[in-house]
C-alpha cells in the first residue's frame, strides 16, 4: 500500500530519526514509476499534488532570499527542471538550448551539462587564500593547506587525470603533493577515486584516506572481483583498472547505529580538524566534508559536496540533507563547493575567479546562505519523491 502525502511527510521530515526508507515507500515509488514507463522522458508529468508543492514553495522562497546565483540553481535545477538532460530525456525528447553555456549549463525546459567538458585554467583556480579546484568544468578535487598539511578532497578519474589536470599544475600554485596528509573520497564512482593510487603510492605514501563505509566495502568488493577475473583481461588492461581503484582505505565513516548517516571528527594535525558526514543519497556511502579554511585573512568554514543526482533515492538525499545542514550549523560553515563543478554553475564562478580574484564570489555565501543552500536541496528532494509517489513526475 502506497504511503499518504501526510506519512511520507513526516518519514522525510523525522531527519537522521529514520532508520531505513520504509518498503511501502519503495514500492509507491515503483508504482508511480511503472505507470509513466510509457513516456519517453523523465521529468514532470502532470501538475504538483498538494504536499510536493508546498515542499517546492518552500524551495523557491529560500532561493529568492537574495541573488547568489548558486543558491538560485539548486531551485532551478532540482524543482523545475528535474535534472532531465538530452541524455536521460529518450530518442526524439530534445532538450531546449542553453541560454548562455558560458556561465549554467540549465536551460528553461532542461540541463545540458554533457557536452560541456572544458579543462580548468592552467594552475588550477584558487578560490580561497588556501583553497584550490582542480580539474575539468565537469568533475574536479579541491586541495585545502593547513597548518598541518594538504588535505585532497576527491582524486579525479584516472591516474593520467592526475597528473595532468594536478600534479604537473600544483607547482604553479605553490603546492607540494608530498604534503598531502589526508585524502577524503566523496563517493566510490571512477570519476572521483581514479587518481588516489597515484598520490598514495608516488607521493604521500603516509596519507590516510577517508571514505564512508558502504562505499569502501564497494571498493573492496571491485578489486576483489577483478583479481577473480583477471583472466579476461590483457596484462595492461587488468593493470589499468586496478590501478584506479584505491588499494586501501585508512579509515571509514560509519552510520550511527539504526541509521544511515554517521559523522566523524578528523585530525589531520594537531591545530587542523575536519569533520567527515556520511550522508548517503548519491551513494550508499556518499560523503561531506567540513573543514577550517582561510581568506582575507579571515577563519572559514567550507563544506565539500561529493556529486549528486539520483532521483530514485530522494527520499534519502532528503534525510541526509537533514542531517548535513545540521552540521554545517552547528560548525558555522560559511562556504560551499562541489567536486563536479557543472554543479552549481561552480565552473563558471570559478573561471571569473581567475581571471579576477577580485570578482565577486558566490561560493563565500555566509552561514546563513549555506543553510538555506543545503535546505532548498532538501526541500527539493521532498518534493521529487512526493511526486514520485504522487505519480506526477518518473524519474529517470
Amino acid at each position: 500500500m502506497t504511503p499518504t502525502r501526510r506519512e511520507f511527510g513526516a518519514f522525510v521530515m523525522a531527519g537522521v530519526g529514520a532508520t531505513a526508507i520504509p518498503s511501502t515507500l519503495l514500492a509507491g515509488a515503483a508504482e508511480a514509476r511503472a505507470a509513466a514507463e510509457e513516456v519517453p522522458w523523465g521529468g514532470p508529468l502532470a501538475p504538483d499534488q498538494p504536499l510536493a508543492k508546498a515542499y517546492d514553495d518552500a524551495a523557491r522562497a529560500l532561493a529568492d532570499v537574495d541573488d547568489n546565483p548558486m543558491i538560485r540553481w539548486q531551485y532551478r535545477v532540482w524543482c523545475q527542471t528535474g535534472y532531465r538532460s538530452p541524455g536521460s530525456a529518450g530518442t526524439g525528447q530534445p532538450v531546449d538550448q542553453l541560454v548562455d553555456p558560458a556561465t549554467d549549463f540549465v536551460s528553461p525546459k532542461g540541463f545540458l551539462y554533457r557536452d560541456h567538458v572544458r579543462p580548468m585554467p592552467a594552475g588550477g583556480v584558487q578560490f580561497l587564500d588556501n583553497a584550490w579546484y582542480f580539474g575539468t568544468d565537469f568533475t574536479g578535487l579541491v586541495l585545502v593547506r593547513t597548518p598541518d598539511g594538504l588535505i585532497m578532497l576527491d582524486a579525479l578519474t584516472t591516474p593520467d587525470d592526475m597528473r595532468t589536470q594536478f600534479l604537473d599544475q600544483a607547482p604553479a600554485a605553490g603546492l607540494d603533493p608530498r604534503d598531502i596528509r589526508h585524502v577524503f573520497l566523496g563517493h566510490h564512482h571512477g570519476d572521483h577515486v581514479g587518481g588516489a593510487n597515484l598520490i598514495r603510492e608516488e607521493y604521500a605514501p603516509r596519507a590516510k584516506f577517508v571514505m564512508g563505509q558502504p562505499d569502501a566495502a564497494v571498493i573492496k568488493a571491485q578489486r576483489a572481483d577483478l583479481k577473480k577475473h583477471k583472466d579476461e583481461y590483457t596484462e595492461e588492461e587488468y593493470r589499468a583498472r586496478l590501478a584506479r581503484l584505491p588499494s586501501r582505505i585508512d579509515i571509514e565513516i560509519e552510520a550511527y547505529p539504526g541509521h544511515t548517516v554517521g559523522m566523524e571528527r578528523i585530525r589531520i594535525g594537531r591545530r587542523t580538524t575536519a569533520v567527515a558526514m556520511l550522508a548517503p543519497g548519491h551513494t550508499d556511502g556518499q560523503m561531506c566534508v567540513i573543514v577550517p579554511v582561510v581568506h582575507q585573512g579571515e577563519t572559514h568554514k567550507l563544506v565539500v559536496w561529493s556529486g549528486n543526482d539520483n532521483i530514485e533515492n530522494a527520499a534519502q538525499y532528503a534525510v541526509s540533507a537533514d542531517f548535513v545542514q545540521g552540521l554545517a550549523g552547528q560548525e558555522g560553515a560559511d562556504v560551499f563547493i562541489n567536486t563536479h563543478a557543472y554543479q552549481g554553475a561552480v565552473y563558471s564562478h570559478l573561471r571569473a575567479l581567475k581571471a579576477n580574484p577580485s570578482a565577486s564570489n558566490p561560493l563565500l555565501m555566509g552561514r546563513a546562505g549555506v543553510q538555506r543552500h543545503i535546505e532548498i536541496f532538501g526541500n527539493a528532494h521532498r518534493a521529487l519523491a512526493q511526486r514520485l509517489i504522487d505519480g506526477t513526475w518518473k524519474a529517470m
